[in-house]
């Protein structure tokens, strides 16, 4: 008897481990009474963790949002590294108790195909990917806008003609912010330079660190990156040596407000919100969503940061704004076609 019911354990503890992860690796959070949720969400975030104050947090907090306003149950992933997303996803898949399954970050794609294909009865969501499947939606955002609008300001507050780039890997994700900047510095200034490097990670604090700290000794002004965490040296440097910065994926102007002038946003929780709703509602789809300045789902925000801009500029980066908004100006999506770009 006491073998039988030691495997019965062993059982027990061996299916619990598949629907929830690796012990080791996942947290979880639920509503108060998780019999009563209008729907139970799983999400795997990207390997740079929480507490990278970038995309992970701002996910983590519109999911909290979406507890209390839609009434969900939610559980996460926080995987250590990206070998361990195929195995999250499946696991969530497998417990058959998820009505969506929400996953992190370009870097989560190929994993989430090769799932998918298991599970078609199984809804999925990636944010800041896309990948084609009956039963996956993809959410993407107009990078090359905000980097635009990073370009704008940077240019027309530069007294060098220079700024700074720098992106977490050199891949067409992250060069849209590089390709937007160059062309919204093109658009103030024909003559100003952008230097663009790039940190090989996406939570590279040191380096992106070391990076900028010489970029800003080779001129560059201001510099503004989508390096995901790595970020965060991006921040420290301009504090401390004096540069402006513009961060990314979250807004941390008061912590350096004398020098982080602004914070480009992804709506991330109102995308994933809105799909979480669709599925509480039975309207979910399998479609790609590309959204921008247009759907006021990208934007920078001032708040919090001390740096004053003198007031014509901020009237000229409305205008720019506008002319997004509209089509007037279509900001071009390569480095090479930025380059050549002419508004």
């Amino acid at each position: 008897m006491k073998k039988v019911l030691a495997m019965i354990m062993a059982i027990i503890m061996a299916l619990s481990m598949v629907a929830c992860g690796n012990a080791d690796d996942t947290t979880t959070e639920s509503t108060d009474d998780s019999s009563n949720a209008a729907a139970k969400i799983a999400v795997v975030f990207a390997s740079s963790g929480l507490g990278d104050k970038s995309f992970n947090d701002a996910l983590y907090n519109g999911m909290e949002e979406a507890k209390d306003e839609l009434g969900i149950e939610w559980v996460y992933a926080e995987p250590k590294d990206d070998a361990e997303y195929e195995g999250l996803i499946s696991g969530y898949a497998d417990s058959g108790d998820c009505d969506l399954i929400i996953c992190l970050g370009g870097s989560q794609s190929s994993s989430l195909e090769n799932v998918a294909l298991n599970y078609p009865d199984q809804n999925f969501a990636i944010l800041d990917a896309v990948v084609e499947g009956d039963n996956i939606r993809s959410y993407t955002w107009r990078d090359e806008e905000l980097g635009f609008l990073a370009g704008f300001l940077g240019a027309s507050l530069s007294e060098t003609n220079k700024l700074g780039f720098i992106g977490a890997y050199d891949i067409p994700l992250c060069n849209l912010g590089a390709a937007g900047m160059i062309a919204g510095a093109r658009y103030v200034n024909p003559d100003c330079e952008v230097l663009v490097d790039y940190a090989n990670g996406w939570a590279e604090v040191n380096g992106c660190y070391e990076i900028s700290t010489s970029m800003n000794q080779q001129g560059a002004s201001l510099i503004y990156h989508t390096a995901s965490a790595g970020g965060l040296g991006i921040l420290n440097a301009g504090k401390e040596n004096g540069f402006l910065t513009v961060f990314f994926d979250g807004n941390l102007n008061a912590d350096a407000p004398e020098t982080n002038i602004a914070s480009a946003i992804r709506d991330f929780p109102n995308c994933a919100k809105e799909a979480v709703k669709d599925v509480i509602d039975g309207n979910f789809t399998a479609e790609s969503i590309v959204k921008g300045i247009k759907e006021d789902s990208v934007y920078l925000d001032f708040e919090g940061a001390g740096y004053e801009i003198p007031a014509e500029v901020m009237a000229a980066y409305e205008e720019a704004i506008e002319a997004i908004k509209s089509g007037e100006i279509v900001v071009p999506t390569t480095i090479d076609e930025a380059k050549a770009w002419v508004a």
